[in-house]
């Protein structure tokens, strides 16, 4: 990378902090954009947005020194500036110049600190943004003379103004002058309402002080105005008094047959080198920072989560000892030191709970990253896409939302490119030529529930359990139902494809996102109606960090279970449990519940025999059920769940290790994995 400095340390970092943000919120910007540049109605407060985040990276990016993204965020706010002046078409072709340096712009960010060289793709990209900003529209008589407005009023306004002023003719709308008088001491609240209703009907185009009458108690403003409604409806849109509303003209005539009504996106595109680009001068000059929000390192979080789990371990090391002297006759100081311990949990729940919220963050963050997949996905594809979201302000845990990304990504494709068929197909199933993908959340007890549904062609699951029976996964097709045949999707290098392409077919995706997702100790399943389409829902623990366990010991053993998992715990004995199809169960209720021993899911050698009696701990995520089966229950307890590493990553039923505060250091177990596994292979 070409940079006036190295790029490392502190700087990338705080780089990053600010420009991850800004890239994210103008992908999300442009997503909207595109959708107006298909429609042909654009709101110029977007674009205007657009325009000022780009100059914001340009000028965050010359700060620190980055060279090369300053250079590729001015080509592209030039571009932007072009198009909010009118001196260049919003068109599809735009809009694909625009998203092509906006990925090239978020792949040099991510690149910052690497060995890699951008100069040439960045080099490519400056070329064609300023081809298409040197474009100019054809010279034409300028409609505002043609409806009467005064050359004083078009000398007073922006380049910027007198274009949007323009556009209003242009759709034949009646321009009015407002002028309206406010009290000094409320005049900027007054306006600000003013100016909302009045973008309800209309555009506000330009708002300018004016003289007043009495100006040592009032402050006037002229407002220049564009809308449908006539001169009564502005009138009582506004309704207030000391507001006097003027007509300039009438609207222009309909186009007679046969002629083309003027179109900004109709404007042809000529060369015009060189505009340079415009600094908003609006803003005004302030140190003080315009949010009362922190960015904070997560690993920072992470820490401090650690130091509070080590807390936890102390209070519960506490309480025990207090409970020892009470027992040992020391019953005076166990009483007192009782009580302490019982005011440090409260004031660690009330710590725990901070810091837990500060970890927190909506889903819509990453909802709106997947926007942008889609649309370049089905740019590639060259299919049309809708993305709905739904349920975006669902919280969860920063570092499961970041562990989830690629999973999510990996779904996302597969349905655009494998789920949404072609235009032609589409119309030909009496389908919308618009393929529609949602994406929903909502928290589903302790778990967070993500759904990515399409209305596809969904999975041929004949064709699925086919596919199984050639590679050998079955030896015949009775009894394989429709959910069995689709949990094969999940398997390494299993793919019903008929042919590869760049994004799916090859087997490689569908194994990677189970195993990424159970990971976090997630679970993942697959529901579809062939024709109709499908859906993949995600089940997510809300955190990961401190939870409450339930501790149980098998086989001299002590594990723990996440409580948020566990339905119930039975006491059972061995004749209780049954024998179907070569599987233990258990008759809970009026449902049948499979059974694992816990000791022969982990290949344990017990030493004794097994006692008369035992408990058995329903745990369920999602819709699935199933029975752990466990000598003894040693009670609940705050835990810190710490990694493996990568050694030990493999594991299956594992999601990480604890310490429980006396020396001792045990497994915590993934309960979706262990579901997983034993719906799989019968365990």
């Amino acid at each position: 990378m070409t940079n006036s400095h190295d790029a490392s340390g502190r700087a990338v970092e705080d780089f990053l902090a600010e420009a991850e943000e800004i890239v994210d919120r103008l992908n999300a910007d442009m997503v909207t954009l595109s959708d107006c540049a298909d429609s042909g109605e654009c709101d110029p407060d977007l674009l205007n947005a657009i325009f000022r985040g780009a100059h914001s990276l340009k000028g965050l990016a010359g700060m620190f020194g980055f060279t090369d993204i300053q250079g590729l965020a001015h080509n592209q706010e030039n571009l932007l500036d072009a198009l909010r002046l009118g001196k260049v078409a919003l068109t599809g072709e735009t809009m694909n110049v625009l998203f092509d340096a906006m990925e090239l712009l978020a792949t040099v960010v991510r690149g910052l600190g690497s060995n890699e060289d951008f100069s040439q793709p960045i080099a490519d990209a400056a070329a064609r943004l300023n081809a298409c900003a040197s474009a100019t529209p054809v010279d034409a008589v300028s409609p505002l003379q043609k409806i009467g407005l005064p050359d004083k009023v078009i000398n007073s306004l922006t380049e910027y103004e007198e274009h949007r002023l323009i556009e209003n003719v242009k759709k034949r709308r009646t321009i009015y002058s407002i002028h309206a008088s406010f009290n000094l001491m409320s005049f900027d609240q007054d306006l600000g309402e003013i100016t909302d209703l009045l973008k309800t009907a209309g555009e506000v185009v330009s708002t300018l002080p004016s003289a007043s009458a009495t100006p040592e108690s009032s402050i006037d403003f002229d407002i220049l105005y564009g809308t449908d409604l006539d001169q009564s409806g502005v009138v009582a849109l506004l309704d207030r008094e000391s507001i006097d509303v003027h007509q300039f003209g009438a609207p222009l005539p309909e186009p007679a047959a046969g002629e083309v009504a003027p179109s900004p996106s109709a404007v042809p595109a000529v060369a015009a080198a060189g505009a340079p680009a415009v600094v908003g001068g609006d803003d005004q000059l302030s140190a003080k920072s315009m949010s009362q929000t922190v960015r904070v390192d997560i690993g920072k979080l992470d820490d401090l989560m650690n130091i509070v789990g080590e807390l936890v371990l102390s209070h519960s090391t506490i309480s025990a000892l207090a409970t020892r002297m009470r027992l040992e006759g020391f019953s005076s100081l166990a009483i007192e030191l009782g009580k302490a311990a019982k005011g440090l949990e409260r004031k660690l729940t009330e710590l725990q709970k901070g810091v837990m919220e500060i970890r927190m963050i909506p889903v819509g963050q990453l909802f709106e990253k997947m926007a942008r997949i889609v649309r370049k996905v089905s740019r590639e594809q060259g299919k049309k896409v809708d993305l709905k979201m739904f349920g975006a302000d669902t919280e969860l845990d920063k570092l499961i939302i970041e562990d989830i990304s690629d999973p999510m990504v990996h779904i996302i494709r597969n349905a655009i490119d494998h789920g949404l068929e072609p235009t032609d197909e589409r119309v030909a199933a009496g389908k919308p030529e618009r393929g529609t993908i949602r994406l929903s959340s909502y928290q589903k007890g302790n778990h967070v529930v993500i759904e990515v549904a399409d209305d596809g062609r969904g999975f041929n699951i004949e064709k699925v359990k086919k596919k199984a029976l050639e590679k050998g996964l079955i030896r015949t097709l009775e009894g394989v139902s429709d959910k069995d045949a689709l949990d094969f999707i999940f398997l390494p290098g299993f793919s019903t494809a008929d042919k590869v392409s760049e994004l799916s077919g090859r087997g490689v995706g569908m194994d990677v996102v189970k195993n990424n997702i159970a990971a976090v100790s997630g679970m993942v399943d697959i529901e579809s109606e062939f024709g109709k389409g499908s859906r993949i829902i995600i089940t997510l623990p809300i955190t990961l960090a401190i939870i409450k366990a339930l501790l149980v010991s098998t086989a001299g053993r002590t594990y723990a279970i996440p409580i948020t998992s566990v339905l119930e715990t039975i006491i059972a004995e061995e004749q209780d449990i049954l024998t179907v199809e070569r599987k233990e169960v258990f008759q809970l209720r009026e449902t049948t519940l499979p059974l694992v021993r816990l000791e022969r899911f982990f290949d344990i050698d017990r030493r004794g025999e097994l006692s008369e009696n035992f408990y058995v701990v329903v745990v369920g995520v999602a819709e699935k059920r199933l029975g752990l089966v466990v000598d003894d229950l040693i009670g609940q307890q705050d835990i810190v769940i710490k990694s493996l590493g990568e050694l030990f990553k493999g594991y299956r039923g594992i999601s990480g290790a604890a310490d429980l505060g006396d020396q001792r250091t045990i497994l915590v177990l993934d309960v979706g994995g262990i579901i997983g596994e034993a719906f799989r292979s019968g365990v």
